[in-house]
């Protein structure tokens, strides 16, 4: 009995030695909830499903449709806030090459080429990063795909989750995306991109070989994650991260018609904020 007693001794000692270091390596996210309380689907990975919007400043809510008429107020779900109870969230820092910094600035002047202002898709990660939050995202998930459905340009990008290749002699605006599951994060590897794209109206930019990296981590019932780290070697000197919350919406609220057409001009790109025309130089 007394062999016994100190085999089972030991071997509890063995698994708390063991337990203490890996739950400390565990990320935030993944501590912040029990996985108990996460909606699933029938495979067992987190649901990810329903409308969703970017939960750090700005006027949420006034362009999302409801179905009673009415618009969701800024400061609901959805509205001001970082999110999640985490605190502000740091601006991303853009490092660029000498060359690629000289373009910039000069596309700061050239604000009015800012693709979005002709409609165009807004490109990974900014098509969830949009100024503000004025836009929602719609994800519909099942056991193979998960497919982002953003009212903003209509742009859709449908995700296959079995971690296959991307491929060859494919250019475009959102790239490839390719996702896998890590645990309870959904991570999505994007290439392929045609490098035409800007990544926010202050002229920062990327060319063609941009590479994104995103988790989308569901932390409570209406609360996502999303972390991207963007590398491009040709313009800046070290990865962009990106860190923010998405809030879920109310079930009552949907997508509204995005009434941008490619070759239009967007006004806020062509006049000051007094409504004033902006100087260009010549």
């Amino acid at each position: 009995m007394k062999v016994i007693l100190l085999v089972s001794a030991t071997i509890c000692a063995l698994v708390g030695a063991v337990s203490g270091p890996l739950a400390a390596q565990e990320s935030p996210a993944q501590r912040s909830a029990p996985a108990a309380v996460l909606r699933r689907l029938p495979d067992g990975r987190p649901d990810l499903q329903g409308l969703w919007m970017k939960s750090a400043g700005g006027f949420q809510g006034l362009f999302i449709g409801s179905l009673d008429g009415t618009n969701l107020a800024a400061g609901g779900r959805g509205g001001r806030g970082a999110g999640g109870g985490r605190g502000p969230v740091a601006p991303p820092r853009y490092e660029y090459t000498p060359e690629a910094e000289a373009e910039r600035n000069d596309r700061v002047r050239r604000g009015y080429e800012d693709p979005e202002a002709r409609c165009h898709l807004p490109g990974v990660p900014r098509a969830l990063d949009q100024p503000a939050g004025l836009y929602p995202v719609q994800i519909i998930q099942d056991e193979k795909y998960v497919a982002l459905l953003h009212e903003a340009m209509h742009d859709v990008r449908i995700i296959p989750t079995d971690n296959s290749p991307h491929p060859t002699n494919y250019w475009a605006w959102d790239g490839d995306s390719r996702g896998r599951w890590e645990g309870d994060t959904l991570v999505v590897d994007v290439s392929n991109f045609n490098g035409r794209t800007w990544l926010d109206m202050a002229g920062n930019f990327v060319d063609e070989n941009e590479h994104v990296v995103e988790r989308f981590t569901l932390v409570d019932a209406d609360t996502i994650l999303y972390e991207a780290t963007v590398t491009d070697p040709t313009v800046f000197v070290k990865p962009v991260q990106m860190r923010f919350t998405l809030k879920r919406v109310p079930a009552e609220q949907q997508i509204l018609e995005y009434s941008c057409l490619e070759g239009e001009r967007s006004l806020q790109h062509y006049t000051d904020e007094d409504g004033g025309k902006k100087k260009r130089e010549k």
